[in-house]
């Protein structure tokens, strides 16, 4: 077969750029560390690959979401010991104040610290996280959840949510509790109530209904679980024009006997159920007031009454036996809100082993995903360096075999 010298250049040449591109893609292997440059290279690697780092992403987000929720669950730990052990200082104080020898200068002085740790309490039960967010608002983190209003009286403007982050494909994690549950529906030692202005009251009013005071339990304990609403009639229904209101039953709306159309006189209580309301300001036609019945009692109100009943009930003589029924009422109170707080720290200590198994198993996985990765994408150096060697050990070889042939000529044997 007769073989041209332009095949014998070609050919040669050919093989000499195929060794180069051998030896450059070796070359660039070491030089970036990776088995391939484009997923062309090794299309079924390079879809392992991103498969795994998608898999290391969600893991280090989750990572991240776990550390968030570390953070607020140890705040909000933080802040129950904290809430605990004011509650067990009140507690004490309120043992204290059940000693029959204590003078009434004693006892304002115990209700002096009462209501200092009062102020701690409340100020605990608005602590903030460093998002700026309120802890224990529930899912309404942008507003103060505990609050005090025209009458005194503290109220809760946050919801019953929790917020929760996914910290697992399959596992969404709470990470903060209502302060409803933990400070406001504690249960009581009795039947209690609680007034507050309608949501859907016209605006313009002044009037605000004053925490009921409770004058016949009994007589309390038989309206329960219903309630009442106070109703400010049109002024045409009192005979003066004079403003006038409206006792009814909360659940079927039927009218207190004795009590439609009652002229109304601002601070003048009114008798009913057992409770002594008061209605002060200037309330408008249209206003409503509801007093709701419950077997549940804030901590603060536990505590605002322990301090009320200190300062006014003397603890002797005739009113010794609602002094006496305050203390023990009061220490039951007490009692029921360290329980719930103690049962909430024993959720959150859960919470906490779940996360800590949870990240385990994610730095295991991110571990394994990660070599397995390696194995894929990562160049072997000592088997890249002796490839290197040998294809360039080949391509001297070719250069220097074409620069012989190349130099065969049927002239030179003439």
């Amino acid at each position: 077969m007769r073989i041209s010298t332009s095949q014998i250049h070609n050919q040669a040449l050919n093989q000499i750029l195929d060794t180069q591109r051998q030896a450059a893609k070796t070359q660039n292997q070491i030089a970036t560390g990776r088995r391939y440059a484009t997923a062309a290279d090794d299309p079924v690697g390079a879809v392992q690959v991103e498969r795994l780092n998608r898999e290391l992403a969600s893991r280090a987000q989750y990572q991240k979401n776990i550390d968030l929720a570390e953070s607020e669950l140890r705040l909000e730990e933080s802040s129950l010991e904290q809430a605990g052990n004011l509650l067990q200082r009140v507690r004490e104080l309120t043992v204290q104040a059940g000693n029959p020898i204590n003078t009434p200068e004693d006892r304002a002085f115990i209700a002096a610290e009462v209501e200092t740790r009062l102020d701690e309490l409340m100020q605990l039960m608005n602590t903030k996280l460093a998002s700026g967010d309120y802890l224990f608002g529930g899912n309404v983190g942008g507003r103060e959840p505990f609050v005090r209003d025209a009458s005194g009286a503290i109220r809760y403007q946050g919801d019953e949510g929790q917020r929760a982050v996914q910290i697992d494909g399959s596992i969404r994690l709470p990470v903060n509790d209502s302060g409803k549950r933990l400070f406001v529906d504690v249960p009581a030692a009795r039947t209690t109530v609680v007034a507050s202005a309608h949501p859907n009251n016209p605006p313009g009013g002044t009037g605000v209904l004053a925490q009921p005071a409770v004058e016949d339990q009994d007589a309390l304990e038989a309206l329960h679980p219903g309630g009442l609403i106070i109703e400010f009639r049109p002024l045409e229904e009192d005979p003066g024009g004079l403003p006038n209101f409206t006792v009814r039953r909360l659940g079927d709306q039927r009218v207190v006997e004795g009590l439609e159309n009652v002229r109304f006189e601002p601070g003048q209580p009114i008798s009913v159920a057992g409770m002594a309301l008061t209605v002060e300001g200037s309330p408008r036609p249209g206003d409503r007031f509801v007093v709701e019945t419950s077997d549940e009692q804030g901590v603060l109100d536990t505590i605002g009454n322990l301090v009320e009943g200190l300062r006014s009930l003397p603890g002797t003589g005739e009113d010794d036996d609602a002094y006496q029924q305050l203390i023990g009422d009061s220490l039951t109170n007490l009692d029921n809100a360290m329980s719930n707080i103690l049962e909430v720290r024993s959720e959150i200590g859960a919470r906490m082993n779940v996360m800590d198994s949870v990240r385990s198993l994610h730095d295991q996985v991110t571990l394994l995903s990660t070599e397995a990765k390696s194995e894929i994408e990562d160049v072997d150096f000592a088997k890249a360096i002796s490839d290197l060697n040998f294809q360039t050990l080949v391509l001297e070889a070719a250069q220097q075999s074409f620069v012989r042939v190349s130099r065969l000529s049927l002239f030179d044997a003439i």
